[in-house]
C-alpha cells in the first residue's frame, strides 16, 4: 500500500513539473519573445531541469541549420544538417530508424507540422534522478520541442505574411502612380492617327509613354522604361515625367533636352537605376520626325516600301553623369507612314520552350500587318500573336505600345 502511495505521489509530482514548464513555455510564447530567447528557454528546461546531458536541435528555416547543441560529440556539431538527414530515415508513420552512430543513451525526436518535417532533436545522457520519471522524459521533450518549434515557425510565417501584404500594398500604390503618368483621352486629328496599349505585369514596372501637342502640326511622342520594379521605379518615373514636361515648355533642341534629362536622372537615381528613353518630335506640316533614342528598344518606322529602326541617339539616362555621345536622328514621313514604339516586354516575351519573341519576329509582323488595317486593329492583332506565341506562359514584364500614323 505504501509503495503504491509513493508511486502515485511521484507520478503526481512528475505531472506538476511537466505542467509547470509547459505553462512557462506558453507564457514565453504569448509574450511574443524572439526565437533566440525561446530557444534559450528550451535549452534551460532540458539542461537545468530535465538534466539532459546531450542536446542538438536542427530546424528547417528556409534550409536546415543547427540552432542548439551541447554535450554531443564534436564531430556531430560539424555535420551538415542535409547530410545528417540522409542518415536518419523519417518514415510517414513518423517513427525513426535508429542510425548506427547513435549512442545507447541518445534518442532522435522528429517534429512535424502539417505533414512537413520542421525540426528534429537528438537528446541523451538524461539523469534518472530528476523530478520527471525517466519513461516520461522523452515524450515530454517531444511535446515541448513541438510547442517551441511550431510557435517559432508560426511567427516566421506571420512575419512573412505581413511583409507580403506590405509588398502587395506597395505594388498597388505603384501601379496607381504609374497609371496616373499615362495621358488620358488620346485621339488623332486630320493629320494623324494614334493608338496606345498597356498590359501590366503582376510586378509593377516603370513603363511610361506620353504624347504632348505643341501646336496643331507639331507633337512630342515618347516612351521610357526604368530599370527595376515597384515603388522606387514608379517614383523615379514620376519625377522623370515632371522634369520632361517642365523642360519641354522651353522648346529646347532634342539633344539638349535629353542631356538635361540625363542630369536629372543621375541626380535622382544616384547610379542605382537608369531609364531607357525614346523621344520624337513629329511635324506633320513639314512631313518629318526628329528623334533621340537613349538606349531604348528602337521604334519601327514603317513606310509603304520599307521599314527601319530608329536607333540614333545615346546611352540610357542615368548610366553616366555626362552622356558620352548624343546624336539626333531624322526621317521623312509621308501619308500612310507609321511609327511603332514599344517596351522590351514584347521582344523578351518567352514561350514554354524558352524562346524569345525577339526583334526579328516583331519587325516582320509589323511589315506584314501595319498597313493592312487601322493602328488600333493592328495592336489587337499583335496582342493576339503574342498570346499565341507564349503558349499560356505568363508575361515576364509590362507590355507598352504606342503607334502613330500620318494621314497627310
Amino acid at each position: 500500500m505504501e509503495e503504491t502511495t509513493d508511486k502515485l505521489a511521484a507520478d503526481l509530482q512528475s505531472k506538476k513539473v511537466q505542467l509547470h514548464w509547459l505553462l512557462q513555455i506558453t507564457k514565453a510564447i504569448n509574450y511574443n519573445l524572439p526565437a533566440e530567447q525561446l530557444y534559450q528557454i528550451y535549452e534551460n528546461v532540458l539542461h537545468d531541469h530535465l538534466k539532459a546531458g546531450k542536446l542538438s536541435l536542427f530546424v528547417n528555416e528556409n534550409g536546415w541549420k543547427q540552432v542548439l547543441s551541447y554535450g554531443m560529440k564534436e564531430e556531430l556539431g560539424r555535420l551538415q544538417p542535409e547530410l545528417f538527414l540522409n542518415e536518419i530515415s523519417f518514415s510517414k508513420s513518423k517513427t525513426v530508424a535508429t542510425p548506427q552512430w547513435l549512442e545507447k543513451d541518445e534518442s532522435v525526436i522528429p517534429v512535424y507540422h502539417n505533414e512537413m518535417l520542421l525540426a528534429y532533436c537528438i537528446v541523451g545522457a538524461i539523469d534518472p534522478s530528476q523530478s520527471i520519471s525517466i519513461k516520461e522524459v522523452v515524450p515530454f521533450i517531444h511535446t515541448i520541442t513541438n510547442i517551441i518549434v511550431v510557435a517559432i515557425e508560426n511567427k516566421r510565417l506571420n512575419k512573412e505574411a505581413v511583409a507580403q501584404a506590405g509588398f502587395r500594398k506597395e505594388l498597388e500604390l505603384a501601379a496607381e502612380m504609374q497609371e496616373m503618368l499615362f495621358p488620358v483621352g488620346l485621339c488623332g486629328n486630320e493629320y494623324f492617327e494614334i493608338a496606345t496599349h498597356y498590359l501590366p505585369h503582376q510586378q509593377v514596372g516603370g513603363d511610361y509613354y506620353d504624347f504632348i501637342s505643341l501646336n496643331k502640326h507639331e507633337h512630342i511622342f515618347c516612351m521610357a522604361d526604368v530599370s527595376g520594379k515597384g515603388m522606387a521605379a514608379a517614383l523615379l518615373m514620376s519625377n522623370f515625367q515632371a522634369n520632361l514636361h517642365a523642360l519641354i515648355k522651353n522648346r529646347p533642341v532634342l539633344t539638349n533636352l535629353v542631356a538635361e534629362l540625363n542630369d536629372c536622372v543621375s541626380k535622382t537615381a544616384k547610379g542605382e537605376k537608369f531609364i531607357t528613353f525614346f523621344i520624337g518630335l513629329i511635324n506633320f506640316k513639314k512631313g518629318e520626325i526628329n528623334y533621340v533614342n537613349a538606349g531604348h528598344n528602337p521604334p519601327v518606322f514603317c513606310s509603304k516600301n520599307k521599314s527601319e529602326l530608329l536607333e540614333r541617339g545615346t546611352t540610357g539616362l542615368g548610366m553616366f553623369d555626362e552622356l558620352p555621345f548624343i546624336n539626333e536622328g531624322h526621317v521623312k514621313i509621308n501619308s500612310g507612314d507609321s511609327v511603332f514604339c514599344y517596351t522590351d516586354g514584347i521582344t523578351e516575351l518567352e514561350n514554354l520552350k524558352g524562346d524569345f519573341y525577339g526583334m526579328e519576329a516583331l519587325k516582320l509582323f509589323i511589315e506584314q500587318n501595319m498597313n493592312n488595317s487601322s493602328i488600333d486593329e493592328f495592336h489587337k492583332k499583335l496582342i493576339a500573336d503574342l498570346d499565341h506565341f507564349r503558349e499560356g506562359n505568363s508575361f515576364s514584364d509590362d507590355v507598352t505600345i504606342l503607334s502613330l500614323r500620318s494621314l497627310s
